[in-house]
């Protein structure tokens, strides 16, 4: 005969220790497993979040036109016994937003295609020279003609891979808004230089510049910096949406800085392919 007590004691705290053991590695669990989950979900409500403000955004800007358009319709419809010319305010309003909704869809398609990654680029080897001339010659004779000073100071050569014709749309883009929000007298410049493997060109001008807090924000879609300025120029709050899209396709880097006393520069990044 031999007393087992002592072993049947720790037996039985040992099932308790078990126990409660597995009972705080369960809680545990969940604890990190709840946490875990959020932290995947967030880019995929960020993502739902962004979508629905977009829808919202885009079906505002949809309504304004059509809202005019309609108005400016049932207007004539009130006067049927008038002539064309008669109405030609109306009709002409009516173009222009006709024009301007053209516009946004074609900036809405767009930004789709880059969302879902069917954008094709037809990539070549080129210079700046090739690919700069084209879209900044219209804007020469378009900013003289408005009294403000367009200087360009292009002198590096480098070998690039790009898609021209999406470099020309980001440059217009670009060159648009310098115009657009540069004062009578004020000076739009285009400059490059490099640095490192990185090809840049600014394009500098000496407008109300933009503030620290709008310097991020710009590049988001829809969003505007001033917008009854912007409404009134016809814009949509796309246009830098896009030229960061295009940049970011091309391996490079698009921002945005002071250029001093005043005004801003938008600084577009290649990368060099050959020197």
């Amino acid at each position: 005969m031999q007393n087992i007590d002592t072993q049947i004691q720790t037996m039985e705290n040992f099932e308790k220790i078990l126990i409660i053991t597995f009972f705080i590695f369960w809680i545990i669990a969940l604890v990190i497993s709840y946490f875990l989950a959020r932290i995947n979900m967030l880019p995929i409500v960020r993502s739902w979040k962004q979508q629905t403000e977009f829808v919202n955004d885009a079906a505002h800007e949809l309504r304004t036109p059509l809202t005019i358009i309609q108005g400016k319709l049932e207007y004539m419809l009130t006067k049927p016994n008038k002539k064309i010319i008669d109405e030609a305010e109306s009709i002409s309003v009516s173009l222009d937003e006709v024009s301007r909704l053209n516009s946004l869809t074609n900036n809405l398609l767009d930004l789709a295609r880059f969302d879902n990654a069917t954008t094709k680029l037809n990539f070549e080897y080129t210079q700046p020279d090739f690919f700069l001339k084209d879209p900044i010659m219209p804007f020469k004779d378009i900013i003289n003609s408005q009294s403000k000073v367009f200087q360009v100071s292009l002198y590096h050569h480098p070998t690039l891979l790009l898609d021209r014709n999406k470099i020309k749309q980001l440059l217009i883009i670009i060159l648009d808004n310098a115009t657009k929000y540069t004062p009578k007298n004020g000076t739009i410049r285009i400059y490059d230089q490099i640095e490192g493997s990185k090809y840049q060109f600014i394009i500098s001008d000496t407008g109300v510049g933009i503030s620290d807090d709008d310097k991020d924000k710009i590049f988001t879609r829809f969003y505007r910096v001033d917008k009854s300025r912007t409404q009134s120029s016809g814009g949509h709050g796309l246009g830098l949406a896009i030229a960061k899209q295009i940049v970011e396709n091309h391996h490079g880097h698009l921002f945005v800085r002071d250029n001093l006393p005043q005004g801003s520069e938008f600084v577009i990044e290649l990368p060099i392919k050959k020197n």
